[in-house]
Parts: C-alpha cells; structure tokens; sequence
C-alpha cells in the first residue's frame, strides 16, 4: 500500500474510516437526542404548565432545549478532539477538542491546522457540524414557534 507524504496508506484508511464512523454514530446520535427532546417536552408540558403556569412552561421548556443542545454539540466537539488527538493529530485532547469546535462551527480561526493528507478531516468536521448546528436551529425555531403560538 502505498504512503501519503510519509503517512502510511493504512493508517490514512483507519483514520478516515473512524472519521465516517464518527459522522455517522454523531448523526444517529443527534437526531436520537431531537427526537427524544420532543417526546419529553409532548409528555412534560401537562405537567410544567401545572406547576410553572403557561409562560413559565414555555420559559422552561426554550431554556431546557438550549442547554440539552448545548451540551450536545459540546459533546460532539469533544469526540472529534478525541478522534484527532488519538490518531496523534494534535498535541493534546484540548487542542483537538479547539480544532474540531472551530472547525464544527465554520469559525475555522486556521491557528491549528492538520498536516496533509489529514486536512480533509477539517471539512468533515465543518460539514458534520454545521449540518447538525442547523438541525438544532431548525429544532429550536419550531421549539420557540410552538411555545408562542400557545401563549398568543
């Protein structure tokens, strides 16, 4: 097999296919986690507009929605820092985790830069990221557009 720029071919397969896992288990990930938000806001708000009163409830449930998200894409920086310092890409977990949220968020500052053949890994990053960033946006407008629609 032969090498890229002094990488060995089979580390670049190993790398890229953890890379495509990665992707994939985040996306499942992400769309499992939409996915039971809604289900737990349908069985809760009974409940919190009870015990909160309607605004309250609405309050709550937008506030609950960005922090469950939050912490989810917070989450998803760290396994891709993970992926990149494991594959010995980076110096330390931190720098990964730096690298994958600039690149995750298309913020992309270009202060840690991958060496090739390992900077295809920067626009995965960015594509998976932004692709879940915008499911979140998308998740959270409806969130927000049913919570005012109740309380008009």
């Amino acid at each position: 097999m032969p090498c890229v720029e002094g990488v060995p071919g089979r580390r670049v397969k190993v790398v890229f296919t953890l890379a495509w896992l990665l992707v994939a288990s985040l996306f499942i990930f992400h769309a499992s986690l939409l996915f039971e938000v809604a289900w737990q806001i349908r069985i809760f708000v009974p409940w919190l507009i009870l015990h909160l009163g309607p605004r309250g409830a609405g309050k709550a449930i937008i506030l609950g929605c960005f922090v469950v998200l939050f912490f989810a894409h917070l989450a998803e920086a760290m396994a891709w820092g993970l992926l990149i310092w494991r594959a010995g890409l980076v110096s330390s977990f931190s720098e990964g985790v730096y690298f994958s949220a600039t690149s995750m968020t298309a913020l992309g500052y270009g202060d840690v830069v991958l060496p090739p053949p390992w900077r295809l890994l920067g626009p995965l990053t960015a594509i998976s990221g932004l692709l879940m960033f915008g499911c979140s946006t998308a998740f959270l407008f409806v969130v927000i557009q049913a919570v005012w629609e109740h309380q008009g």
